[in-house]
This record gives C-alpha cells, sequence and structure tokens, in this order.
C-alpha cells in the first residue's frame, strides 16, 4: 500500500455557499471551498482529534460554523499483503506505520446556515458592467438586441437573482448575463436581488431602441490607398508574447506547451500582420524580473498612438481568499504569493502604458481588470476606422475560473484563423468570434473562452485592430 497507494489522499472540499475557509485540525488550510488538499493518511493526535481522524471545520462570516469528523478506516485492499507470505509482517507493518493503509472520505461537502445572531439589512449592491448607462439609461441604434452583463454583491450569499422575471445564474467569473430582444422605443429592464437574509436590491434600466435613418454603403467607402505601417496616424504595432512551461520550484509542475504556443503566435504576427519583428518581443520561461521589466520598457517606449498585444500561456492560478487571480512565471514559488503575478499588476499597466489599443490573450488556468480623432485606416470602412478611433482596453481568455489543457485547444484555433484570415482589417472580438464555438466543441473539457473590455483601464469601446500585410 505504500508503493501503490502513497501515504497522502487528496480529499475535495465544497461548501453551499461557496467561500467558506477550510480549517483542518485546528490549523487553517488558508483555501476556500471549493477547494483540494493533500492530506497525510498518518494522524497524530491531539486535543482536537483521535489518532488517524481529521475534523474539519468550515469557517464563513455571517453563518454559523460547521464541524466535520472524518475518521480513517482501513482499507481493504491492505489485506493484498498477505499474498506477500514472506514479506507479510514487514508489509503490513509499514503500511500502517505511514498511514498508507488507512483511507478517508474523498469528498466533504456541507450546507452552512446563516448565524441568527447577526443583524443585516443591507441589500445586495447590482453593478451593470455593460452596456455604459447614463443615469440608467441607454440609447441604442440599430440593434434589436442588448447584451447585459452585471455583478451582484452581497456580505452574505446571494440567492436569487432575475432580470425581467427571469432568473439567472452566476457564471464562473461573478457575473449574470442575459441577451434580452427589444422592441422599438423605450424598454424597461427590472434586474432583482435577494440575499440569504432576504434583503431586496432592485435596478431599472431604460434602453431605447431606434432605427437609423441613415444606412452606409459602398458609395461610403474611401478609395484603397497604400497604408504605411507605424505612420503618424496608426502608430506602430508591439507584442510581448509570454510563454512559461519550465519551472524552477519543483513543486510547481511542467508544462510541455506553452512555448510552443508563442512561438507560433510570433510567426503568424510576424510572418502575416504589421507587427515588425523588431517590435515584438517572445520571452521564453521569463522570470518574474523579465515580464515587469518589459512592460515598463513599453510604458516608458509607446505613445498614445500605438498598439499592444500581450499575450501570456502558463500556470494560473485563483486566490478564491483573495479574489485575484494570478500569473506564475518561471521562477515563482509556490508557497510565496510574492513570486506571483496578480492580474492587478496588469491591469494597472495597461491603465498606465500611453497605447491606443491593447488587447491582452491568456491561456491559463483561471483565466478567471486614448486617442486620437482622425481616420487612421484610410482603405477601411467607416466602422472600422470607428472602432480604431475609440481607445481599448480589450482581453480574450481560453476559459472561466476552471483548468484549462496543457495542450490547448484555445491557441489552435486562435492561430488557426490568423492564418486563414483574408479581412485586410480584422478587430480582435470578430477574431474572437471566429473560434469561440470551435474551442467548445473541440476541448476536452468543455472549456469557454471569454472576451470583453478589462474595466476601469480606460476602455472606450473601440477595438484592437489586426491589419494583413
Amino acid at each position: 500500500m505504500s508503493i501503490f497507494k502513497g501515504t497522502t489522499q487528496t480529499v475535495r472540499f465544497t461548501s453551499q455557499p461557496p467561500g467558506a475557509e477550510v480549517i483542518v485540525n485546528g490549523k487553517s488550510s488558508f483555501q476556500l471551498t471549493p477547494c483540494e488538499l493533500e492530506l497525510e493518511k498518518k494522524v497524530p493526535k491531539t486535543k482536537i482529534n483521535r489518532r488517524n481522524e481529521y475534523v474539519y471545520t468550515f469557517v464563513k462570516d455571517g453563518y454559523t460554523s460547521i464541524e466535520i469528523k472524518d475518521r480513517g478506516e482501513t482499507d481493504p485492499k491492505v489485506l493484498g499483503n498477505c499474498f506477500t507470505i514472506v514479506f507479510f509482517p514487514i508489509a503490513m507493518a509499514i503500511d500502517f506505520a505511514t498511514g498508507a493503509a488507512f483511507k478517508y472520505q474523498k469528498e466533504i461537502n456541507v450546507a452552512l446556515h446563516p448565524d441568527e445572531s447577526v443583524k443585516d439589512k443591507t441589500p445586495p449592491v447590482i453593478s451593470i458592467v455593460s452596456p455604459k448607462t447614463e443615469r440608467g439609461f441607454v440609447k441604442l441604434h440599430d440593434k434589436r438586441q442588448i447584451f447585459l452583463k452585471f455583478t451582484v454583491k452581497d456580505d452574505n450569499f446571494v440567492s436569487y437573482v432575475s432580470v425581467n422575471n427571469m432568473k439567472l445564474v452566476e457564471n464562473e467569473e461573478g457575473f449574470y448575463q442575459i441577451t434580452l430582444n427589444l422592441a422599438e422605443g423605450e424598454n424597461t429592464i427590472k434586474i432583482k436581488a435577494i440575499d440569504s437574509r432576504d434583503n431586496v436590491a432592485n435596478e431599472i434600466l431604460t434602453v431605447k431602441y431606434e432605427k437609423e435613418s441613415y444606412q452606409y454603403t459602398e458609395a461610403d467607402e474611401i478609395p484603397e490607398i497604400i497604408w504605411d505601417a507605424g505612420d503618424e496616424t496608426t502608430g506602430k504595432y508591439y507584442a510581448l508574447i509570454i510563454g512559461v512551461e519550465d519551472y524552477k520550484d519543483p513543486e510547481i509542475q511542467n508544462l510541455s506547451n506553452p512555448v510552443k504556443d508563442a512561438e507560433n503566435l510570433y510567426k503568424v504576427l510576424t510572418g502575416r500582420y504589421t507587427f515588425e519583428s523588431k517590435n515584438v518581443l517572445l520571452l521564453r520561461n521569463p522570470s518574474m524580473k523579465d515580464i515587469t521589466g518589459a512592460l515598463e520598457d513599453y510604458f516608458n517606449q509607446l505613445n498614445d498612438n500605438d498598439n499592444l498585444l500581450i499575450f501570456y500561456a502558463g500556470h494560473g492560478y485563483w486566490d478564491e481568499r483573495f479574489k485575484q487571480g494570478y500569473w506564475l512565471p518561471a521562477d515563482a514559488q509556490r508557497k510565496n504569493r510574492g513570486t506571483w503575478i496578480p492580474n492587478s499588476l496588469i491591469r494597472d499597466y495597461m491603465r498606465g502604458i500611453p497605447a491606443r489599443h491593447t488587447l491582452l490573450i491568456t491561456d491559463a488556468c483561471f483565466s478567471g481588470g486614448i486617442f486620437k480623432s482622425r481616420d487612421a485606416f484610410k482603405d477601411a470602412s467607416k466602422a472600422i476606422n470607428q472602432l480604431y478611433e475609440l481607445p481599448s482596453r480589450k482581453a480574450m481568455t481560453s476559459g472561466t475560473l476552471k483548468e484549462v489543457p496543457d495542450k490547448s485547444v484555445f491557441i489552435e484555433y486562435l492561430i488557426k484563423r490568423l492564418e486563414e484570415n483574408k479581412q485586410k482589417y480584422l478587430p480582435s472580438e470578430q477574431l474572437f468570434a471566429s473560434f469561440k464555438i470551435a474551442v467548445i466543441n473541440n476541448s476536452p473539457n468543455a472549456q469557454v473562452p471569454q472576451f470583453g473590455e478589462v474595466r476601469e483601464t480606460g476602455d472606450e469601446g473601440g477595438d484592437f485592430i489586426f491589419i494583413l500585410k
């Protein structure tokens, strides 16, 4: 058993509502549900627990703590030692001495109940993410549908959320979203949220849909002329491409494909699009200092007419306790968050780097948040020029708050679409839409890639435009 089963066991912890701290035999695991912990099978006796027994305590503010005892049982497979007739006494002694002879529950799931002694009269807070509203009002032209995305925050568990009496469920990224059909004229959208203390919040959004009286035609196009990459109108195209697969800390598992994925993206950007090789930095297995140093260089080098693409492939981690996502550079240490790169730092650089457009593409687990008013592309449609004119801070990720496979279907289809594209001007949102369904249908774990603006970084509704050479 010591050889084939080992002396540790992985136990999964879940709770309803999630976000409960898991305390094991009186010591915090520093993990919030849902989570997995690798526990020693041999457990010494303490004041809290018996020998070979675990006591799990689930703690969450506003809820009554729950204690679960998990007594180690003798694994029937230990009797397999009987077949080693000569070594039977030794094998049995080793298995019990190391704890390998014991087994515990594979999953612990609890339902937490509100602490009635806590008085809470504060309703949930509803925040509209998109579309942008002005005092609860949105005006749309030639859009018969509206995509509504919002968050609901509360100190307690949010038990019910609806839009126009249609119940919604929070996605893995913490958003509620729905697409609604619009009637011509004013439309009223009612958002309702109730927490576990029966506090109710209501938000009313008025959307006015009007048909545009004038439609653009091909006659509106400006005659095609030769576009010079990096002129004073469009600025230059820069890219920071990061692939991390070899980690110095032996406790962090190495990967197989990120560097190759990064190299393939480098080839397609410099080969087919207006990214000059001198303006594209490819970092293979960089340290934290390498990555932040490169971002600092872009902060000092770029101007508000340039365009920046940032790509990262490697390990990612979502810390439920900190409500923060991280990138793990090659010199990251598993037990030291100070060696990880937080999403908040990436957002700060996206906000601070003076580029007109910044596009962030990440392929990692728990992937999980400026302009001039003149036409940039003289041979492009007014729609493309409008997207380029307005500053943007967009991101596309390979998945939500879940693990993604080492062999990336996301990168495979991203590069394939870039290689097959025949449009001279390709907005990043259109690029994403062209391969999203293919990723969902062909990923081994049904990963759902995401696209949207990075909040509070200066996005004004524009888009990053890929331009063929």
